[in-house]
């Protein structure tokens, strides 16, 4: 099977999100069990360090009409799977990936139109024509419509078929209507059902109509993008598809996240042996400037500073449990992203200093030490397509609290009010997006640190038994591929 993903980013060249593992694990797992898989990304030359070696010097791309660009590839391989790096300095020779520290690049339809055709004729200079093109997010979801407009009829790409992943339905790649003139959508194709959204063009929209088939990256985010207030908008494109639109949970690298293998923190641990936990967890609090009290649980937090993430409720629970003295806990926090919650979360360093301490910014050591070294792993997301943070926690001991959506609600098992469920429960979760739901969770959580370590230990002992791997994952890919041949044959 011959399968050629197309993705803005790649863990272990260029990342900004879980978008980035997901290519770079689902990759290696399908290289391993005998798939001719290949990656196309961008040369990202301010933030790829290496410099890959030049495959083709040039190639001319067409977009739309009067839209012809030539680049350069490069590659190399990551984990053993050869990436291609589509090269246009103008386009992507630039201090951000997405956006500029401030706002997003007005040019991005036309930056991901490029990658997303520049794959495609790649293929077509290499002669070398996959079995299904699978793109992933609004960057690449225009490339189902090329594959079936604008290289219909194409004798090489005549058993190609597409899928369409979806990590993040939130970002839509929405453009003004005149830019696809540029990107050569054509008129007949600009109407509701397909790429029109209110008068402007939605990427992710057309990739949904014109793609093979379509898959969320968990089943239950798969679920609430078919309900209209949890699909940001686009319930009845995905409704329209239901049938073509599965979910398949995201899996873990435990080559990277594995508390008896992990390099970078202070001293690796296993399950039956936990003592190597608590040196993390010493270590921490020494890293972030706390001070050192194995009596007292700490509750970490690795994530992007946004709504999406909840901390328009988690910050006013912060602020009632910190105030008060009963079962005190500490917070560790690693994150960058909106400054008003930076600002926030600085406010409550100055007023409990010895109780929060904020690191804004990403480190991935520091990550790995948190989730070694806490007790508890914050995670109470507005919506949350399938999160790793949390299946990392999990292997490493450190519960969960979490808000039951999407993919954490497929992967955390929440404790129960009456703990009937403890010989299955592997975390603590809660339904409704407000300040007292979390704080009702959290409590739940310390309230069992102090009162029932028993049970504690029970529920850690739980999570750290838990595979989530890529091995079932890939399975599931490949089946979906599989059927998407099928579906090409008939």
């Amino acid at each position: 099977m011959k399968i050629l993903v197309v993705a803005s980013e790649m863990e272990g060249l260029v990342k900004t999100g879980g978008l980035a593992d997901v290519v770079r694990g689902l990759s290696a797992a399908l290289k391993a069990s005998g798939v001719d898989i290949r990656v196309v990304i961008p040369y990202y030359k301010q933030q790829i360090k290496q410099t890959p070696d030049v495959l083709l010097p040039n190639i001319t791309v067409s977009l739309g009409a009067n839209c012809h660009l030539g680049v350069a590839v490069r590659h190399t391989e990551v984990s053993g799977v050869p990436v291609y790096l589509i090269e246009h300095d103008r386009l992507y020779d630039r201090r951000g990936i997405y956006d500029d520290g401030y706002s997003a690049f007005e040019d991005n339809g036309l930056r991901y139109g490029l990658l997303s055709k520049a794959a495609l004729t790649l293929c077509e200079s290499l002669q070398w024509f996959p079995d299904v093109v699978h793109c992933n997010d609004w960057q690449t979801a225009i490339l189902p419509y090329y594959l079936k407009r604008h290289f219909a009829g194409h004798a090489g790409f005549k058993k190609t078929r597409s899928l369409l992943t979806l990590h993040n339905g939130f970002f839509q790649g929405r453009i003004p209507n005149p830019d696809r003139i540029t990107l050569g959508i054509a008129e007949s194709d600009y109407i509701p059902s397909r790429f029109e959204d209110h008068h402007m063009v939605n990427l992710l929209k057309g990739g949904v109509a014109f793609a093979d088939g379509i898959n969320a990256v968990s089943p239950g985010y798969r679920d609430e993008l078919l309900n209209p207030e949890t699909s940001h908008g686009l319930w009845q494109a995905y409704q329209a598809r239901e049938k073509d639109f599965v979910g398949i949970l995201n899996g873990c690298d435990y080559g990277h996240w594995d508390p008896e293998t992990d390099p970078l923190i202070s001293k690796q641990f296993k399950k039956s042996a936990l003592s190597g936990k608590k040196h993390c967890k010493k270590a921490l609090q020494k890293a972030m400037g706390l001070p050192h009290k194995a009596g007292v649980p700490v509750c970490g937090i690795v994530s992007r500073l946004t709504d999406q993430k909840g901390f328009y409720y988690l910050i006013p629970t912060l602020e009632r449990l910190l105030a008060s003295q009963d079962m005190p806990f500490q917070v560790v926090i690693l994150g960058d992203g909106d400054p008003v919650i930076a600002n926030q979360l600085i406010g409550l360093q100055t007023l409990h200093p010895d109780r929060i301490r904020f690191h804004r910014g990403y480190s991935d050591a520091l990550a790995h030490e948190i989730e070694a070294g806490s007790d508890f792993f914050l995670m109470p997301s507005l919506f949350e397509p399938c999160g790793l943070n949390q299946i990392y926690s999990l292997k490493y001991g450190t519960l969960p609290i979490v808000r039951s959506v999407g993919g954490l609600k497929n992967t955390v098992v929440g404790l129960a009010d009456d703990h009937a469920n403890q010989a299955i429960a592997t975390g603590f979760s809660f339904n409704e997006a407000n300040n007292y739901a979390c704080q009702a969770a959290v409590e739940q959580a310390i309230s069992l640190w102090y009162l029932q370590p028993d049970i504690y230990a029970t529920l850690q002992q739980n999570a750290m038994s838990q595979d989530y791997s890529w091995a079932a994952p890939a399975k599931a890919y490949q089946a979906l591929y599989r059927s998407l041949k099928i579906k090409n044959v008939t």
